[in-house]
């Protein structure tokens, strides 16, 4: 077994804190949990995070939690995707760009 930390990808990470969100919120019950999250989700996360957790949601639904799951359901019906690439992010150096996430 090796000592070197993990390194999480962009995704993993995503999950991760989409996750960690829900188990603080989980103690208001299912339903409200669901719309906690939907609404902290389209609130506080960059345009790109949200169009990525709705892509793991879409093509790897197991990686998700029933309440990540609904929540980021509900995220979607009410959000669409910017019409710039979701992917592009700064140039190492370039300034007053938002590279959140």
């Amino acid at each position: 077994m090796s000592d070197e930390p993990q390194v999480m990808s962009t995704t993993d990470r995503l999950v991760y804190m989409a996750h960690q969100i829900a188990r603080n919120l989980e103690t208001m019950g299912e339903a409200k949990a669901v719309a906690a999250l939907a609404e902290h989700l389209t609130r506080f996360w960059d345009p790109r995070m949200k169009a990525q957790i709705i892509a793991i949601a879409q093509d790897q639904p197991e990686r998700l939690s029933p309440i990540v799951a609904a929540a980021v359901a509900r995220m979607a019906q009410g959000w669409s995707a910017p019409q710039v690439d979701a992917a592009q992010f700064n140039a190492v150096g370039e300034s007053s760009h938002c590279d959140a996430g």
